[in-house]
């Protein structure tokens, strides 16, 4: 039987759904310690292996464009690379920035990640010519090698036209020098895949990321309901609860989130957080009440006006978060990652996907500094 920790968990209101938190608070994959523990192979997955098992089993190199809209999978897929490619060296890397010197550095760093920092600076160039040889010389100097670059808009769309033919160039030149059993997969945008495909000079794959249908819809929720379940006592486990989502609630989640995973989470997080809410009030759900949940949880999304945070626009997901966040950094204060994270009481990486899932709903935004503030401060 649970202990009493357990039981205080249970009046709490997840483990109705014998979870000990909203599984879904956490929407990025960034967020995620491992994304294989909670992936669905689609029929994307099959497309991908297929190309990737060319490079690593007929030693052949590749370049592979991932394209779809935000929240469509392109990091997940990136990282599920990473994770499960155990033949070849892999290496990710996100393009956070808009200028071309600035992100063929940060790829060089990457691949030169061996050696110790304080040498490493001393060994990488500022040459954007220098750098390319060094990108490709580190990957060629293994069997079987990677490169995963994510978010290529960031310099492709958002900087400047020359970045972006710079850029485009430089992929080339780097996948021309590399020897056969390379890879390089590029997750973006359509618009950026768009510049990018008449810029570049070299065969390339592209995979287009698409809408999830209702079963894979159905299959990724439970899946990331049993990953959460699994660390979960044996005892709450076998108490054979029912699923919080009905085939036909996952349907009508699905239709209203487009297909898109991304939005399909978000959803899944403030239904289950409002269903949460309401079986702890009233001890009971009819069918009318839920469908009125899911659509009060779909206009969840809308942002709150400037100047000021409405208490009912912050969705139940991330309420406790942002209210212990605003209580230690009320408007008109801005804070750090590494602050924010200390509030949380979560890694830097988590607490940057918690960040971002909050500048999304118009509740966070950063500051000319470069730290965050409360939407509606004066900073």
């Amino acid at each position: 039987m649970p202990d009493e920790s357990d039981i205080k968990v249970i009046e709490a209101g997840y483990l109705r759904w014998m979870l000990r938190a909203n599984p879904f608070a956490y929407l990025s994959s960034e967020s995620l310690e491992e994304v294989k523990e909670v992936h669905v192979d689609t029929d994307i997955d099959e497309k991908l292996a297929d190309i990737l098992d060319k490079v690593i089993r007929d030693g052949e190199k590749r370049l592979i464009f991932l394209v779809g809209e935000f929240g469509t999978g392109k990091t997940h897929r990136l990282r599920l690379i990473g994770e499960i490619l155990e033949e070849a060296s892999t290496f990710y890397v996100k393009i956070d920035v808009d200028d071309f010197n600035t992100a063929i550095y940060r790829i060089a760093h990457v691949v030169k990640s061996g050696i110790p920092a304080k040498l490493l600076k001393r060994r990488i160039p500022k040459d954007p010519d220098q750098l390319m040889e060094i990108i490709v010389d580190e990957l060629n100097s293994y069997d079987l090698a990677v490169l995963l670059l994510d978010e290529v808009e960031n310099v492709v769309v958002f900087g400047t036209r020359k970045d972006a033919e710079l850029f485009s160039k430089a992929i080339s030149r780097i996948f021309q020098g590399l020897n056969g059993g390379k890879a390089i997969v590029i997750g973006c945008i359509p618009p950026a895949y768009d510049i990018m495909k008449r810029l570049i000079d070299v065969p390339h794959e592209k995979i287009e990321m698409r809408r999830l249908s209702p079963a894979e819809a159905s299959r990724i929720l439970k899946k990331r309901l049993e990953y959460y379940r699994a660390l979960m006592n044996k005892e709450a486990r076998d108490f054979g609860l029912d699923e919080p989502f009905t085939e036909d609630l996952v349907i009508k989640m699905n239709e209203m989130a487009g297909g898109n995973p991304r939005k399909l989470m978000k959803l899944a997080r403030n239904v289950l957080a409002m269903l949460t809410k309401e079986l702890r009030e009233s001890g009971k759900l009819s069918k009318e009440k839920v469908l009125q949940i899911v659509k009060s949880a779909d206009e969840g999304k809308e942002t709150p006006p400037e100047g000021g945070i409405l208490e009912e626009k912050v969705p139940d997901g991330l309420k406790e978060e942002f209210d212990a966040l605003r209580k230690k950094f009320p408007p008109g204060t801005s804070f750090s990652l590494l602050e924010a994270s200390r509030v949380w009481g979560l890694k830097l990486i988590e607490a940057n996907a918690l960040i971002s899932e909050l500048m999304r709903e118009g509740l966070v935004y950063k500051t000319e500094t470069g730290r965050y503030s409360i939407k509606g401060s004066k900073i």
